[in-house]
């Protein structure tokens, strides 16, 4: 495998401080805890003090801590690129990342590229702790999720033929298991096609995923417990093509959430969704046992939702895409752009912001801190949100490790590392861009003041 890592120690650039970063910052508080975006083929010391009593500015500089951060390169000579990570309770960072061959229009094949999938896991340090790469392997989206107690689970889609991570033949939608320690356990077919995951406290995984009809697509979710078993599962009735229910998470209070785009109509538990011929963006929450709980749509809204959140009180943070006007909370967006909202518990509607992008099309990713604090990915721009939905900041994402002066970068997803910061995955490019011959790498990397 051809991998290069790195960790480092800087503070080269300001950052918007996380909440629970801001107290490591200041002396003041404790960190607390809280609780994936792939490509077509070929494709995770804290001083003691009081809490302060009016939160300092967003953009001051924050004073030394102990928080380092840093950054990993991850790949080889062919086109790498991180596709999902997520946390543990420890505060390891399980992360999946695609290598594919640099074959396109532009550019020649290279000597020592390869096609595969690499699982890794590291700690909120940088130290790895583990790497499974498996080689040839042609995937789909994959994802990981990670249990609090370090279990790690990895989802895809095998496209073109059945691929095997130690347990036999992986088919369609996938979900594998692997211990903390990265040996496999069990696997379960998902679906013709897998889309979202979200691992519970138990040792357990929720997956939302597709069957094909004669008639059109069916929406399937599935929990299984810790040994794999179904503790439920449901198909919805079927939809229309161009629906896309994918975003999923698990609330702390146990419902499942889903979320994406309607076309067409949608009736769960003799709840109708939708309209004929129509669109929709869908807020759907799922008791314990897989019953409705409750639904939200905005009819008449074009997009589809690429990320979602759920908070402690509750509430429901979104991001996405939009091909028309939303209006939210008070607030309308307009115009082809990326957005987050978040709905209170319920469905309730509380605030909406445009969400800034430097590459178009843009696959939003979002994560919250210990503090709600609500920060976003599109491309290679960071935003950052406080809980009532005043923007903190904006930043376009620097490169790490970048000798040539110019890696343009694309974050994909990321997670929030209790005590630590922001981690992120994603793609850099290198090398000779405008000769056609740059290389792309996945990368790693913690975000800390």
């Amino acid at each position: 495998m051809h991998r290069e890592s790195g960790v480092h120690t800087h503070r080269a650039w300001t950052w918007f401080v996380p909440a629970a970063l801001l107290t490591l910052a200041t002396g003041c508080g404790n960190p607390g805890e809280e609780a994936p975006s792939g490509g077509e083929e070929g494709t995770g010391t804290n001083p003691v003090a009081s809490t302060p009593s009016e939160p300092a500015p967003a953009t001051l500089q924050p004073e030394p801590s102990l928080v380092q951060s840093w950054f990993h390169r991850l790949g080889g000579p062919q086109d790498d690129t991180g596709t999902g990570l997520a946390v543990d309770g420890r505060g390891d960072i399980s992360v999946v990342w695609l290598s594919t061959p640099r074959e396109d229009d532009e550019r020649e094949s290279v000597p020592g590229q390869r096609r595969g999938l690499t699982l890794a896991k590291y700690g909120p340090d940088g130290t790895e702790r583990w790497v499974r790469d498996y080689s040839r392997m042609r995937v789909a989206s994959p994802r990981v999720a990670a249990s609090p107690s370090g279990e790690v689970f990895l989802s895809g889609n095998a496209f073109l033929y059945s691929l095997d991570f130690g347990l036999g033949e992986a088919n369609d939608g996938f979900v594998v298991k692997f211990s903390g320690e990265g040996q496999p356990l069990w696997q379960r077919r998902a679906g013709q096609k897998v889309y979202g995951m979200a691992a519970d406290g138990e040792g357990g995984v929720l997956v939302t995923a597709e069957e094909w009809t004669p008639e059109g697509p069916v929406p399937v979710l599935a929990h299984h417990d810790a040994q794999g078993a179904f503790l439920w599962t449901r198909q919805l009735d079927r939809v229309d093509e161009g629906t896309r229910l994918h975003a999923l998470a698990l609330a702390p209070s146990g419902r499942t959430l889903l979320a994406g785009r309607l076309v067409g109509t949608l009736t769960v538990d003799g709840r109708a969704f939708g309209s004929a011929g129509g669109r929709a963006l869908l807020l759907l929450a799922f008791e314990r046992d897989g019953r409705l709980a409750w639904g939200k749509e905005l009819r008449g809204v074009d997009g589809h939702v690429t990320g979602l959140r759920p908070e402690r009180d509750g509430s429901v943070v979104l991001v996405g895409e939009l091909r028309g006007p939303l209006s939210w909370g008070g607030s309308r967006l307009s115009g082809s752009e990326a957005f987050v909202l978040v709905a209170g518990p319920d469905g309730a509607e509380r605030w909406a912001q445009p969400l800034a992008c430097d590459t178009k099309p843009a696959s939003p990713a979002v994560a919250l801190d210990d503090a709600g604090q609500v920060v976003a990915v599109c491309g290679g721009m960071l935003s950052a949100y406080a809980p009532e939905g005043s923007q903190r900041d904006q930043r376009t994402l620097p490169p790490g490790e970048c000798p040539e002066g110019d890696c343009p970068v694309a974050g994909t997803t990321l997670d929030f590392v209790p005590g630590q910061g922001f981690t992120l995955a994603g793609y850099q490019r290198h090398g000779d861009r405008a000769g056609n011959a740059w290389d792309q790498e996945a990368f790693l990397r913690l975000l800390a003041p």
